[in-house]
């Protein structure tokens, strides 16, 4: 990875673009680095991790990550976000009143014994839902999460399958279950396309000539980005829990990973009646509740 130093670019990078001015004024020696390594390279328009690690400015490439977190004070926020985040942008959910279980049997849409027994109408059903989130446009919450990224760390980790997150803003999502928009081969899970037609249809292959599925963790199947969800909860600062009941296993267990040191929030408009004592009910839907964890996130920064 280089640098572009000679116009300034280390400060236009992904890494600290965002914040430059933050950057000038909390380490106004940097100009002297710039004005030296101007002089030292005249005729050099890059300048690799190496070069400035010599100058002292940075450290080496493995821990760019933590170094602009230190760098900018910024706590780590991590989501944890299910159906009822997304139910306030009208995605119907499972669980609640006329929801999709008063439709299907959930073991007949959502299973990979479903997929064997009848591929057909697993692709009708996916292709109803992706339609739908099509239609939708993220909510408050959505919105609000984005926006926090502005003075938070924030990485979220969602149970849902849409991508009102990533429409709303947010640039660091990690989807346990799938996502609509892309497909997978059946016979080979590495083998991941993006959707360009959000109609799937029998006898659409992937390039080992197996038939396309949706790329869906279905009941019955390994979680594989739990691997990857683990470490971030156990990084976080703060953990919030927005729209889901945390009942399905393997993702209900995420929480266990959280530091005993980081205030947890749960935001759900009908919260269980017997929660850990640390756990701060916000008793909203994910628009109000997610302004009020603003403020509360706010008020512990004082």
């Amino acid at each position: 990875m280089a640098l572009d130093i000679f116009s300034f670019k280390i400060l236009d990078s992904p890494i600290l673009s965002d914040h430059k001015c933050h950057f000038q004024r909390r380490f106004p020696i940097f100009s002297l680095y710039y004005a030296f390594a101007s002089l030292w390279l005249p005729k050099r328009t890059k300048m690799n991790f190496d070069d400035l690690q010599i100058l002292g400015i940075i450290g080496i490439e493995e821990k760019i990550g933590q170094f602009r977190r230190k760098l900018l004070e910024m706590k780590r926020l991590v989501i944890l976000s299910g159906a009822g985040m997304s139910a306030e942008s009208g995605i119907r959910t499972f669980r609640d009143m006329n929801g999709l279980w008063e439709e299907y049997d959930v073991m007949e849409v959502a299973s990979i014994e479903a997929w064997y027994k009848n591929p057909a109408l697993l692709l009708h059903f996916y292709n109803d839902r992706r339609k739908q989130m099509i239609e939708s446009k993220p909510n408050r919450g959505h919105m609000l999460l984005a926006e926090l990224e502005k003075s938070y760390d924030v990485k979220i980790i969602t149970q849902n399958v849409d991508d009102l997150h990533e429409r709303a803003g947010s640039t660091s999502v990690l989807h346990l279950h799938g996502e609509l928009t892309k497909a997978r081969s059946s016979v080979d899970p590495s083998l991941i396309y993006t959707l360009e037609d959000p109609e799937m249809k029998m006898g659409d292959k992937c390039e080992k000539g197996s038939q396309l599925r949706p790329h869906i963790v279905w009941f019955g199947e390994e979680v594989p980005a739990m691997a990857d969800a683990v470490p971030i909860v156990e990084s976080a600062d703060y953990l919030c829990v927005i729209g889901t009941s945390m009942s399905v296993y393997p993702a209900a267990g995420l929480i266990n990973y959280a530091s005993a040191f980081a205030p947890l929030f749960l935001i759900d408009p009908n919260p269980p009646a017997s929660l850990p004592r640390r756990v701060q009910v916000i008793a909203k839907g994910a628009g109000d509740g997610v302004a009020e964890l603003v403020k509360k996130l706010e008020a512990l920064q004082k």
